[in-house]
C-alpha cells in the first residue's frame, strides 16, 4: 500500500512536471511567434520606405555613421587610433554594430540602418517579458503591438541614433532585474549585469533609467539581510561597473567637460531651466505631440486610473517607479528632445496594454480593439508613407517656443522636415565633394571645405561621411562665427554658400553675414560651380585662393 501510494506521488508530481514544462514551452513559442511577426512587419515597412528613399542623413545620424567607420579594419582615424577614442564623445556600443553590418555588407547610409534589426528584437522582448510578469499573456502580446505601432519609435528604427538602442537595453535591464526575483537569481543577476554594461556603453543616459528601478528592487527585497541576495546584487554592480568602465574610465575628465557644454547649447536652443513649470511639464508635451500623438497618449492617462483603480498590475510600484524615476532624470538636464525620454515609451505600453487585456471578452470589445488596431495602423501609415488628403500636422494647443515649438498635437505626418515619409531626392554632396576633390588634386596637402548652411541634409557632417564613404581627401567644417571678417575662413581652401534658408537658428546666426564676407571679397573667393538643392535654393562653390 506504501508502495502504491509512493508510486502514485511519484507519478503526479511528474505529471504536474510535465504539464508545467509544456505550459512554459507553448508561452516560449508564442513569446518567439509575437516578437519575430512584429519584428518583421516592422522591418518589411522599412525596407519599403529605405526602397524609395534617397536622403542625405541628417547630422547626428551622418556623425554616429562616420564613426562606425573607425571600427573598420584599417580605418584611417582621424580622431586616434585608442579603443575609447574612436567614437568622439560618444560610447561604442553601437557605433561597433553599424560597423559590423558595414563589414557584413558595405558601406553606406541605409545600410548602417540593418544595425537597429536585432534592437528591435530586443525591444520586443523586453516589453513583452515586463507585460506578462506585470499582467499576464495577454498584455504581453498587446505591449509588443502598442510599442510596434509607437509613432516617434517607428520613426527612430530606422534612424541611426543611440537612443533606439537605448530603449531596447532599458527594457531588456527593466525584465532582467524583475526576472532576479529580488537578486535571488544568480543567473538572472549576471545577466543584468552585462544589459547594464552594454547599455552604459550605448549612452550614458542609461544609469539615469535604472537607479530608480534598482533601489526600489533592493528595499522593497531588503536584499541586505540575505547573503545570496546581497552577492547577486554585488556581482551585477561588479560587471555592469567593470564592462562599462573599459570606455569610461579613460573619457571621464572629456564627458565631464561634455556634459557642460551640453548644458550651454541648451540654454542656447532656448530650452526651459530646469526648475520651472515649462522645463517640469517638457517631456510631458512631447509625449502626447511628437511621441504617441493624442489617441495613444489619451489610452495612456485612461489606463492609469483603470489600473490604479483596480489593482490590475502586479507589482505595478516597480513600473510608476521606473516611469517617474526615468522621467525626473531626464527632465534634471537642460538639454531636451524627445528621443531623450523613449526608453519610457515600452514601459508605458506595458501599462496601456494591463487595461487592455482585462475588456471583456465578446463581440463589442473585439470590435472596440479592431477599430484601435485599425487606426494605429493608418497612423503608422500616414508616419511613414504619408496620406495626402489629411493635414501633415493637427495642432490641439500651441506650445513651448524655444528654438523650436514644440505644441500638443493630435498627430503628424512629420517631424520638422526631417524624419517622415520617403523621398528621392539628392543634396548633391558627391558631386560638391567630387569638384573639389579634383580641382584641388596635386596643389593641397589637407583640403577643407567650409560649410556656410547648416541644413539637415545639407552640413559639415554628413559632407564628411560622403567623403569617407567615398575615399576622397576633403575634411568639411561649418564656420559659425563672422567676427574676424575674412580671416573667419582661415585654414579652409573652398566654400559652399547658400541663399535663404540657412538652418536652425542656433547655429547660423552668422550666417548672412560669412555669406556678404564671401561675395564681397571676389579677388579671395573665386567662383567655382552652383548646384541646385531639391528645397529650390542653389548652392554655390568658390576656392579660395
Amino acid at each position: 500500500m506504501a508502495l502504491c501510494l509512493l508510486l502514485l506521488t511519484i507519478s503526479s508530481r511528474n505529471c504536474c512536471s510535465a504539464f508545467q514544462f509544456t505550459v512554459l514551452r507553448a508561452m516560449d513559442v508564442k513569446k518567439i511567434a509575437v516578437i519575430f511577426v512584429l519584428s518583421c512587419c516592422l522591418w518589411a515597412v522599412n525596407g519599403i520606405w529605405l526602397a524609395r528613399d534617397t536622403q542625405a542623413p541628417a547630422w547626428d545620424m551622418a556623425l554616429h555613421q562616420s564613426y562606425a567607420l573607425n571600427y573598420l579594419p584599417g580605418a584611417d582615424q582621424g580622431l586616434g587610433s585608442r579603443f575609447w577614442e574612436k567614437s568622439g564623445t560618444y560610447p561604442p556600443f553601437v557605433h561597433t554594430v553599424i560597423a559590423v553590418a558595414y563589414w557584413f555588407f558595405h558601406s553606406g547610409p541605409h545600410v548602417a540602418i540593418l544595425a537597429n534589426v536585432p534592437a528591435t528584437v530586443l525591444l520586443l522582448w523586453g516589453v513583452y517579458e515586463m507585460g506578462l510578469a506585470f499582467a499576464g499573456t495577454r498584455a504581453a502580446v498587446w505591449a509588443c503591438i502598442l510599442t510596434t505601432l509607437t509613432p516617434f519609435l517607428i520613426w527612430i528604427s530606422r534612424e541611426t541614433l543611440l537612443d533606439y538602442w537605448l530603449a531596447a537595453w532599458v527594457a531588456a535591464a527593466l525584465a532582467l532585474l524583475v526576472k532576479t526575483s529580488g537578486f535571488e537569481s544568480r543567473r538572472y543577476s549576471f545577466l543584468l549585469g552585462l544589459a547594464c554594461a552594454l547599455g552604459m556603453l550605448t549612452k550614458w543616459f542609461f544609469g539615469g533609467f535604472l537607479v530608480g528601478p534598482m533601489v526600489y528592487i533592493v528595499v522593497r527585497h531588503q536584499i541586505w539581510s540575505s547573503t545570496r541576495r546581497t552577492i547577486n546584487c554585488l556581482v551585477t554592480t561588479a560587471i555592469a561597473v567593470a564592462g562599462a568602465g573599459i570606455w569610461y574610465a579613460p573619457n571621464f575628465s572629456k564627458l565631464f567637460r561634455y556634459y557642460f557644454e551640453n548644458a550651454h547649447i541648451g540654454a542656447r536652443e532656448g530650452e526651459p531651466p530646469v526648475f520651472s513649470f515649462q522645463s517640469f511639464i517638457y517631456y510631458l508635451r512631447l509625449l502626447e505631440g511628437y511621441q504617441f500623438f493624442a489617441l495613444l497618449f489619451c489610452l495612456f492617462f485612461l489606463s492609469i486610473v483603470f489600473v490604479y483603480k483596480n489593482r490590475i498590475l502586479k507589482g505595478g510600484g516597480f513600473l510608476a517607479v521606473a516611469i517617474v524615476g526615468g522621467w525626473l532624470a531626464m527632465t534634471l538636464l537642460r538639454t531636451k528632445d524627445p528621443r531623450f525620454t523613449m526608453p519610457l515609451l515600452g514601459p508605458m505600453n506595458v501599462v496601456t496594454a494591463a487595461w487592455i487585456q482585462t475588456w471583456r471578452r465578446g463581440w463589442i470589445s473585439g470590435v472596440i480593439q479592431a477599430v484601435l488596431l485599425i487606426l494605429l495602423c493608418t497612423q503608422a501609415y500616414a508616419i511613414n508613407f504619408g496620406v495626402r488628403w489629411l493635414p501633415r500636422q493637427v495642432v490641439l494647443l500651441k506650445g513651448y517656443q524655444g528654438q523650436l515649438r514644440w505644441d500638443w498635437n493630435l498627430y503628424l505626418q512629420e517631424y520638422f522636415g526631417i524624419l517622415g515619409p520617403p523621398k528621392r531626392e539628392d543634396w548633391k554632396q558627391d558631386a560638391i565633394l567630387r569638384r573639389v576633390s579634383d580641382d584641388s588634386s596635386g596643389r593641397l596637402l589637407r583640403t577643407m571645405l567650409a560649410l556656410i548652411p547648416d541644413l539637415p541634409r545639407f552640413n559639415a557632417t554628413n559632407f564628411n561621411l560622403f567623403a569617407r564613404l567615398r575615399d576622397l581627401p576633403v575634411e568639411a567644417g561649418h564656420p559659425q562665427s563672422a567676427l574676424e571678417g575674412i580671416h573667419s575662413f582661415e585654414g579652409f581652401n573652398y566654400v559652399v554658400l547658400i541663399e535663404g534658408d540657412q538652418g536652425w537658428a542656433y547655429t547660423t546666426t552668422e550666417n548672412l553675414k560669412l555669406n556678404s564676407i564671401v561675395l564681397t571679397h571676389s579677388q579671395t573667393f573665386h567662383f567655382l560651380d552652383s548646384y541646385p538643392l531639391p528645397d529650390g535654393a542653389v548652392a554655390r562653390l568658390y576656392a579660395i585662393r
